[in-house]
This record gives structure tokens, sequence and C-alpha cells, in this order.
């Protein structure tokens, strides 16, 4: 169910919506710990929980929710063995990475361009180390509001494009795409999502030892 608020007057913040979603039992659903949480461009968020079973097994469960439509939530089962510590949404708002205490990390794309349909074939592995932060590698382009134009009608007069050196790039300028993760060891990995569609990572401490 969903109640809908009038707008709000101008120069002030109020509660838009309200959603009530269907109740699990306690014991058998659960907010993961720690909550990861991410909000998107598209206004997509991504949370997680956990789904334990009756054999006392735990699911861990991204779900998608699309703010234009809050009542309607879409789950898929991650498939992460440990808890999931984050959460990271690409500048296009498309994909989503997520990584878990055992130091997987797996990119999810929407599939046909759907916001209640997703799927993950690439990924990249820190064996048994827990993921601590999680970001996309930078394009290069990101959206400068301008403050004296903020009552504008029009979007593009109210922001432009600042462009400025992209994280990484190939031959011709190009950004290249991909994340850096960092596990609680200190461990700093890079993985780079190739042309071909394979991805490449390389790993390096932040210092000598790793506690």
């Amino acid at each position: 169910s969903c109640q809908l608020n009038p707008p709000p007057s101008v120069g002030t913040m109020d509660l838009a919506y309200v959603c009530e979603w269907e109740k699990w039992p306690k014991s058998t659903h659960c907010p993961s710990v720690p909550l990861a949480c991410a909000w998107s461009c598209r206004n997509l968020i991504a949370f997680t929980t956990d789904l334990r079973s009756d054999d006392q097994d735990l699911t861990r469960t991204i779900h998608i929710l699309d703010t234009e439509h809050p009542w309607d939530v879409h789950s898929v089962s991650s498939q992460h063995r440990e808890a999931i510590t984050c959460l990271e949404w690409d500048q296009s708002g498309s994909r989503l990475l997520s990584a878990d205490a055992d130091g997987q990390i797996k990119c999810w794309s929407m599939a046909d361009h759907l916001a209640n349909s997703w799927e993950s074939c690439l990924g990249s592995m820190v064996e048994g180390d827990p993921i601590v932060a999680l970001s996309w590698l930078h394009n290069g382009v990101k959206l400068a509001l301008h403050v004296e134009k903020s009552g504008a009608s029009s979007f593009g007069e109210k922001f432009s494009r600042v462009k400025f050196s992209p994280s990484l790039t190939l031959f011709g300028g190009k950004p290249m795409e991909g994340w850096i993760a960092v596990t609680v060891s200190g461990l700093v990995t890079v993985s780079l999502l190739k042309p071909s569609g394979q991805v490449l990572t390389s790993t390096e401490s932040l210092c000598r030892l790793r506690v």
C-alpha cells in the first residue's frame, strides 16, 4: 500500500509518500548486518537483507526499488556467501557493484534495459579478505550545478558537463571502465573491464604488513 501526500510548498521539504510492504516473520527475514544501501542517478535505490531458511541458512538478497514506483521492489538472490558490505552504482545508474565480507565483488547490470531484471556475469575476488570500500573508476565527466541558475526551468541551464582526467584511459584517451576496492587488511585491488569483456585485476598492499 502507498499513501501519497500533496506536493510541498516552495522553499520547504515535506514527506512525499510512505510505503508499507508485506511483513515477513522475524524468524525468517532480517536486515543484513551491516545494512548496505546505495542511490543511483536514475533514482533507483539498492539495499540488502538476509533471508533465513528452515535449515538456518542465510540467503543474501539485493533489492532494487524505483522511487517513481516505490511500491514495486525487485529482489535478486546475490549468491554472496558472506554478508554484503558495499553497494555502488556506476555513473550511468545502470550497473551496480556488490562486495562482501569474503572478498567477492560482483557487477550487476540491467537485462534488456529493465529495472526489474538484473544479471551478474562479471566480478573479481580477493580470497577471504572483507571489502570495506568500493568505487567505480571515474569516466572523466561530471555534472556541475549552476547555483545562480537553480531556479531555471530548463535542465540544461541548471547543469553542465564538466570534463576532467578520467581515472584510467585506453589508447586514444577513451576512459577505462572498472572499479577499485580496499580490504580490511589494507589491500587495494583494481579491476579493469577490457573491451573484449574480460576482467583484468591487480592488487597492491598499502603497507608492508597486512593485519
